[in-house]
């Protein structure tokens, strides 16, 4: 018996000193909510256009406060660049830094529906991984309407190199509207 009461405490006293808080500084698996996001399209180096979808209450509660349908010329190619913010108390701060930072553990995927949209990532994690903020977005013929899902997976300590979009868990997923005119 005293030898089971030895295991229980040295089981309490590692889960207690193993876990790092989330207002520990250093723990890389922290981050604000994701509330909002802007896909900034562009062209030849220049901004032609901003999408934005916003939910400041977060996942669960009311439904998003706008979600914009994304216009796309149909034989067109976009850079597009994702910038992900957290809104409080009518506030917005850039939080794409902290998430670019932990590249190594987030991974963005793009899914298109109902639309002949080609996208590819074009930026990697400090491991050559993709990551997704930015990517090339091949717009195809003919003009339709449709979705394209973005997700922005969190997956620490299991990214690889060409992992499914349900690999992790979800730390965002907004269905955009899409017309391609």
């Amino acid at each position: 018996m005293r030898g089971l009461n030895r295991f229980v405490l040295l089981v309490v006293l590692l889960g207690a000193f193993a876990c790092k808080k989330a207002n520990d500084p250093n723990n890389e698996t922290e981050h604000e909510a994701v509330n909002a996001v802007d896909l900034r399209f562009f062209q030849e180096g220049v901004l032609v256009a901003t999408f934005t979808a916003e939910d400041p209450d977060g996942d669960g509660g009311e439904p998003p406060s706008r979600i914009d349908k994304i216009l796309l010329k149909e034989g067109t190619s976009y850079t597009v660049e994702v910038v992900l913010r957290n809104i409080v108390s009518g506030a917005s701060k850039d939080i794409s830094d902290v998430i670019r930072q932990q590249g190594k553990e987030h991974e963005f995927y793009y899914i298109p529906s109902g639309v002949n949209l080609n996208v590819s990532k074009t930026d990697k994690d400090a491991y050559g991984f993709p990551l997704g903020f930015m990517s090339n977005w091949l717009v195809g013929i003919p003009k339709a309407t449709g979705t394209i899902k973005l997700k922005l997976m969190h997956k620490p300590r299991i990214k690889g190199p060409a992992d499914d979009p349900s690999k992790g868990h979800s730390d965002l997923s907004i269905d955009f509207p899409v017309e391609i005119q």
